[in-house]
């Protein structure tokens, strides 16, 4: 189970790594606004986040036991979901463009928070990648508090990793790795991702 936690906290660390909306919302806001609302809004994603880990393990909470047609059912969706998008990974070939050079106007957190919190929830793809990772645990009959540690070691990770992202990119060295790294990272990812939709599919059997 330890081995599969951390597979499951390794793929969502990837996920973090390879830089999707929330990434180039703190660069933006950090470029734009600066470090204070880039760091509120770190915190918004953050619980942002928490919240949807909360809603998608209410709704297992409410499922079938495990055998279950519904059950296996979203197992397949998963898993055939978590496939698709490491798939998209594993073929990526962009490139990294970050946003250069822009305005700077100090801005509050509290307003970096609100957008972040906005931002994040209103991204479809958020809850449907927790509810592949907290299928995963489900299905190895993870107890309720080991799936309360993942939740909130995951939501310290967003956390510590956003607001270490806006300090990183401070620094030109950081930003020329990760442009010419991208696409290392998007493969990493891609194939945490496929480990864990085949993990899910060959549950399902």
């Amino acid at each position: 189970m330890f081995a599969l936690f951390l597979l499951v906290a390794g793929t969502h660390f990837a996920a973090l790594l390879s830089p999707g909306p929330d990434f180039f919302l703190l660069i933006r806001t950090a470029l734009a606004k600066g470090r204070r609302q880039a760091d509120g809004c770190a915190c918004g994603i953050a619980l942002a986040n928490l919240l949807i880990m909360l809603l998608v393990l209410l709704v297992m909470a409410l499922l079938p036991a495990e055998g279950s047609w519904l059950w296996r059912g979203l197992q397949v969706v998963g898993g055939l979901y978590f496939a698709w998008i490491g798939l998209q990974a594993l073929a990526s070939r962009r490139d990294l463009v970050l946003p250069q050079g822009e305005q700077l106007r100090l801005g509050g957190v509290w307003k970096g928070m609100r957008q972040g919190l906005l931002s994040c929830s209103l991204n479809p793809k958020v809850p449907l990648f927790y509810a592949g990772l907290f299928g995963v645990l489900r299905e190895s009959a993870m107890p309720a508090w080991g799936l309360g540690l993942a939740m909130l070691w995951m939501t310290l990770v967003v956390l510590f990793w956003d607001l270490a992202l806006v300090r990183l990119l401070d620094q030109a060295r950081w930003r020329g790795w990760l442009q010419r790294r991208v696409r290392w990272l998007d493969r990493g990812c891609g194939g945490l991702l496929l480990a864990l939709g085949g993990w899910l599919l060959l549950g399902a059997l």
